[in-house]
């Protein structure tokens, strides 16, 4: 169970009641009392002085908020991270509305698998269906019915998937009895790494925290060929070889913007001064004293890259980057077998 699911969210993050409750001190209390700093690309005219209060602390980070004075239910949040050299705390200045919890918002709904699933048995492409067993109206309040999908061996074996939060479709409202019909979301290479078999494929929507039971599908080798059919693998070869060079080009990146940052001010008077692109990436070398490429990848960063609060985040993102470059090496086993003939393009 999501050890959040009862509390309400700020956006989608979840918040403590309790804080919500509290009548909150001014912003400067607020950064004493943690011992932050508000960073660069905060502007304290932009959001109230007062009504600060500490919404939840996970991770080291502590999430903060104060209510809108000119409008209810709508809050000024923001992150700060009392434990990193930086201690910067970043406020948005535009506020999000403050929303009950995943368990009172999904209340009435249930998450079913239609009939025409459970019985096709050549099927490789699933749906749920989203009810509303309840006797009023159900409206959503910021939701989406993003449904993403898994297959087990077992059937309470524990699983896993990665999801997007953004571009989802917003979810609709439902009379009593009505119902959503909604797709499956599959990895796509999942065909692929699937053998003969019983499995138990989940259904689980992030948002909502909605789930079926475990639909039980027996999986014959023309079931599975037909999936990795209508899903052609990529060319792992190639898509290794893109990973390789995505990662590799952002950990230089990442390391440019990490060395330039105490040489900010000089940096900004360069580009201030010079008359084109090509002026300033020459100028940037020589006062940093690196390749060119690597002054190109720091003019051409976001600005936010070479902020206080990014030092610590860059530093774990290049750990995680070499980590993934040091796994593109290892071959997975179903890439050693031979593959078929590839036509000349």
């Amino acid at each position: 169970m999501n050890p959040t699911d009862d509390l309400p969210q700020l956006g989608s993050s979840p918040v403590d009641p309790a804080a919500l409750a509290e009548a909150g001190v001014t912003l400067e209390e607020l950064l004493t009392s943690l011992g932050l700093q508000l960073d660069p690309y905060t502007d304290a005219a932009d959001v109230p002085a007062d009504g600060w209060r500490v919404l939840r602390q996970a991770d080291g980070a502590a999430f903060v908020g104060a209510p809108d004075p000119a409008r209810e239910g709508m809050w000024f949040a923001g992150q700060g991270y009392p434990a990193t050299p930086e201690r910067g705390l970043h406020l948005h200045d535009e506020p999000i509305p403050l929303r009950p919890s995943p368990a009172e918002r999904r209340a009435g709904l249930v998450m079913r698998w239609p009939s025409i699933v459970a019985a096709d048995e050549t099927a490789t492409d699933f749906a749920v269906d989203i009810v509303n067993t309840g006797t009023e109206r159900w409206m959503p309040t910021g939701d989406d019915f993003q449904t993403m999908g898994a297959f087990t061996r077992a059937r309470d074996e524990s699983y896993s998937f990665g999801y997007m939060l953004s571009g989802t479709p917003a979810a609709v409202p439902l009379e009593p009895g009505d119902y959503a019909r909604v797709a499956v979301g599959l990895s796509r290479d999942i065909w692929h790494e699937l053998e003969p078999g019983t499995v138990w494929l989940h259904a689980h929507s992030p948002g909502l925290g909605l789930h079926p039971e475990p639909l039980r599908i027996e999986l014959t080798r023309e079931r599975i060929e037909l999936g990795r059919a209508r899903t052609p693998r990529r060319d792992s070869r190639r898509g290794r070889a893109a990973t390789r060079r995505m990662l590799t080009e952002r950990i230089a990146a990442a390391r440019a913007a990490r060395a330039a940052r105490p040489s900010l001010v000089a940096i900004a008077e360069v580009v201030a001064d010079a008359e084109s692109d090509a002026e300033i990436v020459e100028r940037l070398a020589a006062l940093l004293g690196c390749p060119a490429d690597d002054a190109s990848r720091i003019y051409h960063s976001p600005l936010s890259h070479l902020g206080p609060n990014e030092h610590g985040r860059m530093a774990a993102e290049i750990a995680q980057h070499e980590a993934t470059l040091a796994g593109l090496d290892r071959v997975a086993p179903s890439e050693t077998r031979e593959s078929p003939p590839q036509m000349a393009d």
